[in-house]
């Protein structure tokens, strides 16, 4: 079984139907997804703090599902007290940045106060770099806090190969949600080496399938494989830990 470890939790799918907490435990079981990652479509597009909130209660309510805390470069001090409050908690085994404050995409100068203050907290950052300046600017940041992990979300797009040009960034990984192109897997496995890549499927936005077809339709080896559907993300999130929620808030 394979844990997601990009898995939108909003209340209507990309057609327009209803999803919610329902429709992402209905989708792990019919894609046979052990754990998933969730991430606030409210909190990414609207109210960090209330889409924090609300994905508190979902997470906390079952085994499987797990959160990334979105903080906002435009509210650094309202997010540094969210992350006292919620990253002590094995149900927020993450935080995500989507957005800069000065330019369109998450960058060290506008996350550097954040940053500074997550350094605490030995858990890694989820960075959604959806072209090759996100990339560049992702590990810049790697590259001035290199005691904190990055996820590189969408492995860059449509631009996945400029990933591959840090290979050597050994804070760096890479997540497989982006673009539908097989070789890109079998070039991060070899590029970075398979326990530097985690499966990821940007449900209900895309369709988990395909992501996994291209995994498991790749020449890796079965061991690489592995690491990449499950093993590095129950590793590199310590989810083979129990969760402890009680009297936890956002």
């Amino acid at each position: 079984m394979a844990i997601d470890i990009r898995v939108n939790f909003c209340q209507f799918d990309a057609l327009g139907r209803q999803f919610g907490a329902d429709g992402v435990l209905k989708s792990m079981q019919k894609y046979n997804i052990e754990t998933a990652v969730l991430l606030s479509s409210v909190a990414v597009n609207c109210d960090f703090a209330l889409g924090n909130k609300e994905l508190f209660e979902v997470v906390k309510s079952d085994d499987r599902l797990f959160g990334y805390l979105i903080v906002n470069p435009n509210y650094p001090e309202e997010s540094i007290r969210m992350m006292r409050s919620a990253m002590n908690s094995r149900k927020f085994p993450a935080a995500a940045f989507f957005q800069g404050a000065t330019r369109p995409y998450p960058n060290v100068d506008d996350y550097r106060e954040i940053l500074n203050a997550y350094r605490r907290y030995t858990k890694p950052v989820y960075v959604e770099t959806t072209h090759a300046e996100a990339v560049d600017a992702a590990v810049q940041m790697a590259r001035e806090f290199p005691t904190i992990k990055f996820i590189l979300g969408s492995m860059g797009g449509g631009d996945w190969k400029r990933a591959m040009n840090y290979n050597k960034q050994l804070n760096i990984f890479l997540e497989t949600s982006g673009s539908f192109d097989v070789e890109k897997i079998e070039t991060a496995a070899a590029s970075l080496g398979a326990h530097r890549v985690l499966f990821g499927s940007n449900l209900p936005y895309a369709d988990p399938a395909s992501i996994l077809a291209l995994i498991q339709s790749s020449s890796v080896s079965q061991d690489a494989m592995s690491k990449i559907l499950g093993e590095n993300a129950k590793r590199l999130f310590g989810l083979d830990r129990p969760a402890t929620v009680e009297g936890e808030e956002t």
